[in-house]
């Protein structure tokens, strides 16, 4: 362990007053008489003994080497007496601070004329750490051995070059080779295992070397070496630089007795774990938990059904903090009455407070108690009903807005009736015509409209829901869209003497809609601004467009939204507040209509207002259109066509006679020629004197339907016909169904009498 200086004692020290080797050598160097004293010390001596060299000279060099290494020193010099001249020892120095260090000193001794020692050289090597270091190797290595014989464990190291293993004694002993045995092959000791575990042996050590992973492996020894005995293998391999396995490495101990308790438990083990099992899976599909709140301490521990090893423990106050502040004393007042051995319902449901949500749970629980009768603990089985408390809470709701809906379409439905009834009462009434008639056919005509529009806002809630509305896109300029949504509301805002202001900036933004969809998305938006806003309010209407979307945002400065309201504002059969004579509010249909037919188009909505009495402002985004191409508007209101003088021949078909009639009178009142059939053999045997060029036909007639006359008709009349459905069912597959069969238009009773009369004279231009 001594450190090689590269220098001899004489080299280093030479012959002169101060040698210039010794100077710089870093290690403790003097030159001592035949009496002992140092007659020379380099500085290294110096700075280690921490003297003057004034303090140094003349010191005998027993004064710093330690009493106990003196002798060592004295037998190494007179080991030089008829010997070599060169001698090493051990021996402790004394430091400056007080501290005796292990050094290895070279001693050199130089005789006189005479043969006798005339004085010795000194060179000393500090090799205090690595003697440390050393000996606390040795004292881990005895009790790393101690311990190996304690568990009866052996350590091993296959060389895979050699497929030789080394190994401890202990390990020889397990194996049972013989005494001195140090190492063995692998092949020898794979010999030892019982012939039946051997191929698994070697496949799962192939195995695990393959994973180059440290590795864990149960293995029998053969019984001719002894009882049965089970060994437990732990091993870490070792790789080079190119991945190739070089060693494993690990230890071997015995688990025969280990495995002999395990074999003898292991049956009621396989019983309690089945049942445990079966106790967890109840506990997880019911999300139920076990509660037990320990009455000695209050503490409650909680077992969670996911791991059994798994037991949250708090006390009792703590865990009642996490109970909604709503729940907590009812549910204190029930523990209590517990412990104090009454007998409450026996169930309990409290709320648990979480960070970001709430949690329902429903329990029970009993009172366990010792042999003397003293209460122990409580233990509580608690379940999760949030899913089935959040049911509950919608079912009331939806019940609530169905019965407040309810209440309002039967308001609704009943107020243009009672104008209408009256009118038709003065109509009966009066004898002669008067001047009222107009009026009192135009009241009737407005509310025939009003409750048209709501059972069509029904019909549309419920097709968009089911999924029955197919759109048909096409380019649509925004400009185009927002003014003549604007044109449409336009009678209302007058009506209600508002002012509405349109700004459109860019003129060239283009979007891929439904027109009809659009249309009804942006005037169902104006008319609740209007319907919302006051006399003499202000409705603005606005289109901007980036690069990806197309944003109309309708304001107005009505009455706003409350906060309460705002979250469900886009659900069905929501409404706001209404008066009694509902100048306000409405059936909670067309937000969540618009809401549908907007998300339909790929588009977004929202409604802001900063509270009631502050307004409301609607944003509906729609993705932007790009095209390089140009394109025509696509039309969203009814064109003013120039109208033909020409008379047309019609053919009105219905076995509603009051529907006919009525019908009859109204194209008169344009001056066409009409006729009336009230069945299709009618019907067919008038087409062949009248030659009408237009024909009305009912779908749902008796005997041959609609689809079927029309083709009859197409036959009969040899001049071109235009054909027109008139019918009560309006669905995308009536319309499929009715321009399959022939029809040129599609109307829906009751029929817009504008659009038809409009359509007749285009289409008879």
């Amino acid at each position: 362990m001594a450190k090689d200086t590269g220098l001899t004692v004489e080299q280093a020290t030479g012959s002169e007053a101060d040698p210039a080797p010794a100077r710089f050598l870093p290690a403790f160097v003097w030159r001592a008489s035949r009496d002992g004293s140092i007659i020379y010390a380099n500085p290294w001596a110096y700075r280690y003994l921490g003297a003057l060299p004034d303090a140094v000279i003349g010191l005998n060099w027993r004064t710093f080497v330690h009493e106990k290494d003196v002798a060592a020193v004295l037998d190494a010099v007179r080991q030089t007496k008829d010997g070599p001249l060169l001698r090493n020892a051990d021996v402790r120095l004394l430091r400056a601070d007080g501290e005796f260090r292990w050094h290895t000193l070279h001693l050199q001794a130089t005789r006189d004329q005479h043969g006798n020692i005339a004085d010795t050289v000194g060179v000393a090597i500090d090799i205090h750490e690595s003697r440390y270091a050393w000996a606390l190797y040795e004292a881990n290595e005895r009790r790393l051995r101690a311990a190996f014989q304690a568990a009866r464990m052996g350590g091993w190291e296959w060389n895979m070059k050699t497929h030789m293993v080394h190994m401890t004694a202990e390990l020889a002993k397990i194996y049972a080779l013989p005494e001195g045995v140090e190492s063995a092959t692998i092949e020898e000791l794979s010999e030892h295992v019982v012939p039946e575990d051997r191929e698994v042996y070697h496949r799962k050590l192939d195995e695990f070397l393959r994973r180059r992973a440290p590795f864990e492996l149960d293995y029998r020894l053969k019984e001719e070496l002894g009882p049965c005995r089970w060994l437990r293998m732990r091993g870490h391999p070792e790789y080079d630089a190119e991945g190739r396995l070089v060693r494993v490495y690990g230890v071997s101990f015995d688990i025969s007795e280990q495995r002999i308790r395990e074999e003898q438990l292991s049956q009621a083990q396989s019983a309690i774990e089945a049942r445990s099992l079966r106790l967890r899976a109840a506990m997880q599909a019911a999300k139920l938990r076990i509660v037990t709140l320990d009455l000695s301490d209050w503490t409650l521990s909680r077992e969670s059904a996911g791991d059994r090893h798994r037991i949250a423990r708090m006390p009792y106050q703590v865990a009642l903090c996490r109970v909604h502040a709503d729940d907590r004393a009812a549910l204190d007042r029930y523990v209590r009455r517990l412990v104090d051995g009454e007998a409450p319902r026996a169930n309990f449901e409290f709320r648990i407070q979480h960070a970001r949500r709430e949690q329902w749970v429903s329990g029970s629980a009993l009172l366990q108690r010792d042999d003397t009768g003293k209460p122990l603990r409580l233990i509580g089985s608690i379940l999760d009903i949030t899913a089935r408390k959040r049911l509950e809470l919608m079912l009331r709701e939806s019940s609530r807005r169905k019965d407040e809906f309810l209440a309002m379409l039967a308001h609704e439905l009943r107020n243009p009736l009672a104008p209408m009834r009256t009118a038709i009462a003065l109509l009966q009434k009066s004898a002669q015509p008067d001047a009222r008639e107009p009026d009192l056919l135009g009241l009737m005509q407005r509310q025939a409209e009003h409750m048209t529009r709501i059972v069509d806002d029904l019909l549309e809630v419920s097709r968009i829901t089911q999924g029955r509305i197919a759109l048909k896109h096409e380019p649509i300029l925004v400009v185009t869209a927002v003014y003549h949504a604007v044109e449409s509301v336009a009678s209302l805002v007058e009506g209600r003497a508002q002012q509405i202001h349109v700004e459109v900036p860019d003129a060239t933004s283009w979007i891929c809609a439904d027109a009809t969809r659009m249309s009804q998305i942006l005037v169902n938006i104006l008319n609740n601004a209007s319907k919302y806003t006051p006399e003499g309010g202000s409705i603005r209407i606005t289109a901007q467009a980036d690069a990806e979307w197309v944003s109309i945002v309708v304001a107005d400065t009505g009455s706003g939204v409350s906060p309460e309201l705002l979250p469900h504002i886009f659900d069905l059969f929501s409404q706001g507040e209404r008066t009694l004579d509902r100048s306000e509010g409405g059936l909670g249909i067309g937000l969540s209509l618009v809401k549908k037919l907007v998300e339909m188009h790929d588009g977004r909505i929202s409604v802001r207002s900063p509270g009631p009495g502050k307004g409301t402002s609607v944003t509906v985004d729609l993705p932007r259109l790009h095209h390089h191409e140009r394109h025509s508007a696509a039309i969203l209101s009814p064109l003013d066509a120039p109208r033909d003088a020409s008379v047309r021949h019609i053919l009105i078909v219905d076995d509603n006679r009051d529907a006919a009639d009525s019908l009859a009178m109204l194209c008169e009142t344009e001056d066409h020629v009409t006729r009336v059939a009230y069945s299709s053999a009618e019907a067919l045997e008038a087409a062949q004197v009248f030659k009408p060029d237009v024909a009305l036909l009912d779908i749902g007639l008796p005997g041959m339907d609609g689809y079927e006359l029309a083709g009859a008709l197409r036959a009969v009349c040899k001049a071109p016909l235009l054909l027109i459905a008139i019918t009560g069912y309006g669905q995308a597959e009536d319309r499929i169904r009715a321009q399959a069969a022939g029809f040129d238009l599609h109307f829906v009773k009751p029929v817009n009498v504008e659009s038809l009369l409009k359509s007749l004279s285009v289409r008879a231009s």
